[in-house]
């Protein structure tokens, strides 16, 4: 699942430490931050620092419905390079008025992530064995896109600029 000792990459190139923590295999809620799996959402209103949900590919927004307005932040898990459910959720999410932080984890790495940026993704979780220093860098290789995304309304060539 999570490896909460990763560090957090910030689509404006920032790298804080991870604050959430997961329900141990004892079954005991933390204090302080917590990331629920869908299966755990009933503890929700027991958690009493920021609340975060983990999403995996079997848990499609499109035929669940999650508290969107009790959430801080939604993870959404990339199992493999080849699957791009985790797009389409994060822009689904949007879609449907999720304002809050929408973060990448799993096989994320510098030349997935302004797809992930234009997708609806706020911040990111570097597979490990990567750098994040370099994913850092690599934010801003793409300055001015040609598609209209969740993250860019118009693109450059429509906005005069």
């Amino acid at each position: 699942m999570l490896n909460t000792a990763l560090q957090v990459l910030a689509k404006d190139g920032t790298i804080t430490d991870n604050t959430y923590q997961i329900i141990g295999e004892d079954g005991v809620l933390p204090q302080g931050d917590v990331v629920l799996t869908t299966a755990q959402l009933d503890q929700l209103g027991n958690v009493s620092g920021k609340k975060a949900l983990y999403i995996t590919v079997d848990d499609s927004p499109e035929v669940h419905q999650y508290p969107l307005n009790q959430l801080d932040t939604i993870f959404i898990e990339f199992a493999g390079f080849n699957d791009g459910r985790g797009y389409s959720f994060a822009a689904l999410l949007r879609r449907q008025g999720y304002q809050g932080e929408l973060r990448a984890v799993g096989d994320i790495f510098k030349d997935v992530l302004n797809y992930l940026k234009r997708s609806g993704f706020d911040t990111f979780v570097i597979k490990e064995g990567k750098d994040i220093h370099e994913a850092a860098a690599g934010l801003s290789d793409f300055t001015h896109p040609y598609q209209a995304s969740t993250a860019v309304p118009k693109a450059h060539y429509q906005t005069g600029a």
